[in-house]
């Protein structure tokens, strides 16, 4: 039976069954991962400084950005996918943020309790384990998806809270993620769902405007109509992410990237649980909400002068261990 249940910071996690959870991990680096954060990543003391030092006065300059340079978890989130490297931590966030600003209605505002249907419906499920590589694993089910409960707005704005939550992890922000696909049960009329403009965009956020390493696509069970799908999609993909798709025909080649002891009996593992109850986990996450709604507060503005509020720090720590910062009306 699957409990929710609260660690004791009081922040609420799933235990599936023993030796199986979903919960926001913001525990800290391990030896392991730092030392891969250091050789992959450019992440040293003097890196770390320098480049949190050269962000903060590019984003103290801008007067067309409203953020909180002054949280470095908040900047780190930007720096590690970028080596460290201030310039184009500072182009990713304006990208982030130009984003959400041309796709209002699919980027706007996206916190658990306006995307937490597809959760519930299990289009997309968090898998309680990560691969050998310390990576998160987030698995997309075609088959639970009805166009007709889910819309596609809807099912984009899920994968965005999807890396929402993967960036706000130390650990995922060093070892990124792997997504797995399974196209078992797509249809045509699915397929007619989803546009150029759909494809397009979507290309544009992941490839352009994620501050997340997201290290291999994996698709699985896709049927011949798959290729109209894929058609929409690949004039709009770049070399880097052709290069990290894997096709699989079965599960012998998906266990060849993804051990087994990682993955559902549904794929070909050997994890003794059951699915994560779609409802719990978008619980959660709903009671995590102070974590997303602070950075869907920032964004794009025409004069930082007129934003009417500030950033106010509230305690040294909240339940996920660092600072807690709130908006408030400025005086």
């Amino acid at each position: 039976m699957q409990v929710k249940k609260y660690d004791k910071h009081g922040r609420p996690y799933l235990e599936i069954c023993k030796g199986y959870e979903i919960r926001l991990d913001y525990s800290e680096l391990s030896e392991k991962d730092k030392e891969k954060a250091r050789i992959e990543l450019r992440e040293t003391p003097e890196n770390v400084e320098k480049g949190l030092k050269e962000l903060r006065e590019l984003l103290e300059n801008d007067d067309t950005l409203f953020v909180c340079p002054e949280i470095k978890e908040y900047l780190m989130k930007f720096l590690r996918p970028t080596k460290f490297y201030a310039k184009s931590a500072y182009k990713l966030i304006r990208s982030y943020y130009e984003f959400r600003e041309k796709y209002p209605e699919f980027s706007k505002n996206v916190l658990p309790k306006t995307a937490k249907l597809p959760f519930e419906q299990h289009c997309l499920i968090m898998n309680p384990k990560r691969d050998q590589h310390r990576r998160r694993i987030l698995i997309s089910k075609v088959a639970n998806w009805d166009p007709a409960v889910v819309s596609i707005n809807e099912l984009f704005r899920a994968a965005q809270l999807a890396m929402e939550i993967a960036i706000l992890e130390p650990v995922t922000q060093v070892n990124g993620y792997i997504s797995i696909i399974d196209f078992k049960g797509l249809t045509l009329s699915q397929c007619l769902v989803v546009s150029p403009f759909h494809a397009r965009m979507f290309m544009q956020w992941f490839q352009q405007a994620q501050p997340l390493r997201c290290k291999g696509v994996h698709v699985v069970n896709y049927p011949t109509v798959f290729a109209v799908l894929y058609g929409i999609f690949r004039p709009f993909m770049g070399a880097k992410v052709r290069k990290r798709m894997h096709f699989h025909s079965d599960y012998k080649t998906l266990l060849e990237h993804v051990n087994a002891d990682c993955l559902p009996k549904s794929y070909g593992g050997t994890m003794e649980c059951e699915e994560p109850d779609g409802k719990l986990v978008a619980e959660i996450l709903e009671e995590s909400s102070d974590e997303f709604e602070l950075a869907a507060s920032f964004g794009v503005v025409k004069d930082k002068n007129k934003v009417k509020v500030k950033l106010v720090r509230v305690s040294d720590n909240n339940s996920s261990g660092v600072p807690k910062y709130v908006l408030v009306n400025k005086t």
